[in-house]
């Protein structure tokens, strides 16, 4: 039986894809920040393409920050980007 696949849009470019080829950044009511998090963290979250122009492009002008209702941070894009690197 084929497994059905699950389909989620990135919020940069909004390319529909199957969610295993998205970099997922949640943000539970506690403000924590989690990237690539299992299912069992719950929150708001957002989904970017593994690719440098979605991340640059979802930082400009604040757009993530607003999407996730979080305050910038100048170390957040580092961390998004060294899960690019692995």
């Amino acid at each position: 039986m084929d497994e059905k696949k699950i389909i989620r849009k990135c919020a940069a470019c909004n390319v529909l894809k199957s969610r295993d080829n998205f970099i997922k950044i949640t943000v539970n009511k506690a403000k924590e920040i989690k990237i690539m998090p299992d299912s069992k963290f719950f929150g708001r979250s957002v989904y970017i393409c593994k690719n440098n122009d979605c991340i640059k492009n979802i930082f400009k002008k604040g757009r993530i920050y607003k999407i996730l209702r979080i305050k910038p941070d100048t170390m957040f894009e580092e961390k998004i980007r060294a899960v690019l690197e692995k």
